[in-house]
């Protein structure tokens, strides 16, 4: 005969759920209803173009790059020049096509998704499928949100998702929108050294 669950084991197992929700962060805005209205336009946001600079530091190297980045619904182009004329790598295609990469020697090649593609040019996967939304300063819809912590301006300030931590230090008026200028990324988990990987992202010009 199995034995009752008791009460208090199953309130503790409901709480570990609601803790694991992707939106039990909400709670923690300044003005959860405001909060919600800017979830519902930024998930809204499927189209843009914006440069800046790419900062990627792994365990064994730095690499540094103007970025280029543009958007259209799921279709992704995004093209990374080093300084220096030292060369410019490209990642272009969808989910549903796949992914190819144009090398600054005209090789063209096809990956399984962008972060292949970084793994293979850098040595470092970036979690660019996740960071389509945390470009626009918005968790993953329905992946677990952790430690979210927003600012004055009810705007998230850092959060962490997916095995990383991200930090929105600045933000900028695009049009109607209020968007990133600068992120930092940091991967968790890095007790390990060779799994030590930092990003940072200076946005400089959106274009909506």
């Amino acid at each position: 005969m199995k034995k009752p669950i008791r009460l208090s084991t199953l309130a503790l197992t409901l709480l570990l759920l609601a803790g694991c929700s992707g939106t039990s962060y909400i709670k923690k805005a300044k003005n959860i209803a405001s909060w919600k209205q800017t979830i519902s336009q930024l998930q809204a946001l499927q189209q843009w173009q914006l440069s800046g600079k790419i900062s990627i530091r792994s365990a064994d190297d730095i690499y540094t790059a103007d970025l280029f980045w543009q958007q259209k619904a799921g279709d992704l182009t995004l093209r990374l020049i080093a300084p220096f004329s030292q060369g410019a790598t490209q990642f272009s295609g969808n989910e549903e096509k796949g992914y190819q990469v144009l090398t600054d020697q005209g090789e063209l090649y096809a990956v399984d998704s962008p972060e292949s593609a970084t793994e293979n040019a850098f040595g470092v996967s970036l979690p660019f499928s996740e960071l389509r939304s945390w470009i626009k300063g918005l968790p993953v819809p329905d992946l677990p949100v952790w430690r979210a912590r927003f600012n004055d301006d009810n705007r998230l300030q850092s959060f962490e998702q997916s095995g990383w931590q991200v930090k929105i230090l600045n933000y900028t008026k695009v049009a109607d929108q209020v968007l990133p200028a600068k992120l930092f990324l940091s991967r968790l988990n890095q007790e390990l050294t060779d799994n030590k990987v930092e990003i940072r992202l200076i946005l400089r010009r959106w274009v909506l």
